[in-house]
């Protein structure tokens, strides 16, 4: 196997896709809240998270809004890692 060398931005898009594709490979939409929580916290962005009130609003109760959700978990991921 070869060694590749990466710069930042490249691990840090990697870093960002990798945590979207755990919390977009949830179906349970009964899930996706606590899923997300728990990526957030996997890679210490609860705190980013909270001070924006990320997590308060109604639709994180509706399964109708997911697809606004996971754009706005990109958004955060973006802002914070990247």
């Amino acid at each position: 196997m070869k060694n590749r060398i990466h710069t930042k931005e490249q691990a840090r898009a990697f870093l960002v896709q990798n945590a979207l594709n755990e919390i977009i490979e949830i179906s349970d939409s009964s899930k996706f809240y606590t899923k997300v929580f728990c990526v957030f916290a996997k890679y210490g962005l609860l705190l980013d998270a909270r001070g924006e009130d990320f997590f308060s609003g109604d639709e994180w109760s509706s399964p109708s809004h997911r697809e606004v959700l996971i754009k706005k978990v990109e958004q955060l991921l973006i802002k914070q890692i990247i």
